[in-house]
């Protein structure tokens, strides 16, 4: 599906085939650049990785504010238990499976899992949530399974079996790493300040040397086909969204910071 979405089409094909999609999934075009919206896509790839007009996504500038790195629908805010588990969907969900590291999994003890669904509909670029050094960046290869509500209800472990490209960000407010998990269709993500081969046979671990700097909402990555997004805080952060399931945009407040540095 990824190979097909990147075949480049004519367009007299392709603009009455989004047209189609964005009828179907009452795409909100009004957030679109309309520059290239005009110029139109020549892929449905290049559609479905649109970039967002100026100005679209306003974010919250608070020292302590934690924004959302993306739009989507807020599923759950779990805190990370002692033993490094989070609830998900009501099953125990292992930290470090999740960030295929069992060593950064202990600095989130009592921290939380922020998970964020991307519907077919939705913003497909990901952003810092808060000003940042970005320390490390891992592809973990793995399955491309759904990851809708009916499939986390059979197999909840499912964040942990599809492959993931997680961000790890030193920020004021201790450490943070943002999840980026692939699901069916959703064969491609790429990183937007470190070239990563994709689908590695093996983890594929790159420290960052200097970490680059990031300011609140400047991009970490692309779903190319969308999927969810783990957010993952250490202790002394707090959600602020106390109503799951709840639909959020890039850069809406969060969570509340620690401050620490």
């Amino acid at each position: 599906m990824g190979a097909a979405a990147r075949i480049k089409l004519p367009r007299a094909v392709s603009k009455p085939a989004i047209g189609a999609y964005v009828s179907y999934f009452q795409v909100d075009l009004g957030d679109v650049d309309p520059a290239a919206h005009q110029a139109g896509y020549d892929s449905f790839d290049a559609f479905f990785t649109r970039r967002l007009r100026r100005g679209a996504r306003p974010l919250d500038r608070a020292a302590a504010a934690i924004v959302s790195p993306c739009d989507g629908l807020l599923r759950e805010v779990a805190q990370i238990r002692e033993g490094l588990t989070i609830d998900a969907k009501g099953h125990p969900l292992s930290l470090g499976e999740l960030l295929a590291d069992e060593a950064l999994a202990c600095r989130f003890d009592g921290g939380y899992a922020t998970t964020i669904y991307l519907h077919p509909r939705d913003y497909h670029r990901v952003h810092a949530p808060c000003d940042a050094l970005a320390e490390q960046v891992t592809l973990v290869p793995g399955r491309l399974l759904p990851v809708t509500d009916a499939a986390l209800d059979r197999r909840p472990e499912l964040f942990t079996i599809n492959e993931r490209l997680i961000h790890v960000l030193d920020t004021m407010h201790g450490q943070i790493a943002v999840v980026m998990i692939a699901a069916f269709g959703v064969g491609h993500m790429s990183c937007a300040y470190r070239h990563l081969t994709p689908h590695p046979s093996e983890i594929q671990r790159v420290d960052c040397a200097p970490p680059p700097r990031l300011r609140k909402g400047d991009e970490l990555g692309v779903f190319h086909l969308g999927s969810t997004v783990v957010l993952v805080t250490e202790r002394g952060t707090r959600p602020l969204i106390e109503q799951t399931p709840s639909k959020v945009r890039l850069g809406q407040t969060i969570l509340q910071g620690s401050g620490k540095p």
